[in-house]
């Protein structure tokens, strides 16, 4: 089409006898134009061009902090990520930026300080919101709390985590509990299928598996996991007034020496079963040899529900998941949130959106699912969850009502304290002190130090 046009038209030129030097001009100009057309690019736009349909408009990219590493803990991105999507925003899942989320608070006030270009958003666990709102960091988020009802809906321990003077400056995203037992069902079943309710049963049948050549407690080396097991002993020796008066506001009037004493010897009796072959494994490794049948129950927070239906486990059919004995009606917790950055690099009503978001029911229920939590939010129905799920649903609900919702202190104290509380728990466990040196010590670490909280 474009040969024929372009020869036609030097030919009529030539027809008219113009000068051959004119002539030869514009029959060299019109070839050029035919080359250029026949290369795509036309010289003249043509009068009646349609127009280019307009562009879709690119969803807004947002940068979010966060220690989400394990496989189970991927899930939650994925949630994260499709949820925005349906509000036209866009998250890539960016790698994490911590390990896990006990170090996210030091690591993202190192990005803050180094003056990295500041993100939408940061998810952190349990105690890093309020620190990060003390510096001026995080947007306040009380016009959109008292929208969505946040103070009749989130538990009330979960509250003190989420406001700094009164203000609320994070939403809560789940609930993690750490007391609680993970078993593996046909091992528990070779062993009479009864779950322990109290301590005396849960030794016994200790003791019962070791005698069976089956290892008891899959555990790792971490002293954190150790401090898991003291506190939930701790709290079923004590009962939830002891915990949260003694561990958590630090108050010297609850101290009492026998009820410390009986922590401690307690224990001392799980010393055969915690120190076994643990030497080089972590928390991941003991929950394969929940998973292959070679342990017969885990001590480990809810974030095991998630890890274990990812290899493809079911809860009720291959594994349960109990509350420590003693500890029934109390949930102790460990919460992430998400925090929304002032003076990020991104629309502030993209940032609106992503906040109310946050706390919708639907997308609660999808992350409490995906991540083996509670939702942050005691409305929302338990479709879709597993049995544990469902568990943690109803314990989490009881549990607001009655006030016994407790901060887990060996991971919500401050970092310093946790330090000490594990080495106290590492000695007594490897026999190093006994257990009047571990109760004088521990009295000396938790009433020499201010309460477990954030600040006011």
């Amino acid at each position: 089409m474009h040969s024929a046009t372009g020869c036609g038209t030097a030919a009529h030129f030539r027809a008219g006898r113009l000068p051959a030097r004119v002539a030869g001009w514009l029959a060299g100009l019109l070839l050029a134009a035919w080359a250029a057309a026949a290369a795509g690019a036309s010289p003249i736009k043509p009068r009646e061009a349609a127009r280019p349909a307009p562009r879709a408009a690119e969803p807004t990219a947002l940068h979010i902090w966060h220690c989400w590493a394990s496989p189970g803990e991927h899930q939650r991105s994925e949630v994260l990520a499709r949820h925005l999507a349906r509000h036209g925003l866009h998250w890539t899942i960016e790698e994490p930026v911590c390990g896990n989320g006990n170090s996210a608070l030091s690591v993202f006030t190192q990005r803050f300080q180094h003056r990295l270009p500041r993100p939408a958003a940061v998810m952190t666990a349990g105690e890093g919101a309020p620190p990060l709102a003390a510096k001026g960091l995080l947007l306040p988020l009380d016009a959109i709390a008292r929208e969505q009802e946040w103070e009749e809906v989130v538990p009330y321990a979960l509250q003190d985590w989420a406001r700094f003077r009164v203000h609320w400056i994070a939403a809560p995203l789940f609930v993690h509990s750490t007391n609680l037992l993970w078993f593996n069902k046909p091992l528990l079943d070779r062993l009479g299928g009864t779950v322990p309710d109290t301590w005396d049963e849960l030794l016994e049948l200790l003791g019962r598996a070791q005698a069976a050549g089956i290892v008891p407690v899959g555990i790792g080396a971490d002293a954190w996991e150790y401090s898991f097991w003291f506190e939930s002993v701790a709290a079923g020796a004590g009962g939830a007034e002891f915990y949260r008066r003694f561990f958590l506001e630090h108050d010297r009037r609850a101290y009492d020496e026998a009820i410390v004493r009986r922590i401690f010897a307690r224990m001392a009796q799980l010393r055969p079963y915690l120190r076994a072959n643990a030497a080089s494994r972590d928390w991941s490794s003991a929950s394969d040899m929940v998973e292959e049948g070679k342990a017969l129950l885990q001590m480990q927070g809810s974030w095991l529900n998630g890890e274990l239906r990812q290899r493809g486990m079911e809860a009720g059919q291959d594994y349960l998941c109990p509350r420590f004995p003693d500890t029934q009606g109390m949930v102790l917790y460990i919460g992430d949130q998400v925090g929304f950055v002032r003076g990020a690099q991104v629309d502030p009503a993209a940032q609106r959106v992503f906040m109310r978001m946050v706390m919708d029911t639907d997308f609660q229920r999808e992350m409490g699912i995906a991540s083996g939590a509670a939702p942050a939010r005691v409305d929302v129905p338990d479709t879709g969850a597993d049995l544990c799920g469902r568990q943690a649903i109803r314990d989490l609900r009881s549990a607001n009502m009655r006030r016994t919702v407790l901060a887990a202190f060996s991971a919500l104290s401050p970092r310093s304290v946790q330090q000490h509380i594990n080495d106290i728990v590492m000695q007594h466990l490897q026999g190093r002190i006994d257990d009047a040196r571990a109760t004088q010590r521990l009295k000396d670490l938790i009433l020499g130090t201010g309460p477990v909280g954030p600040e006011r």
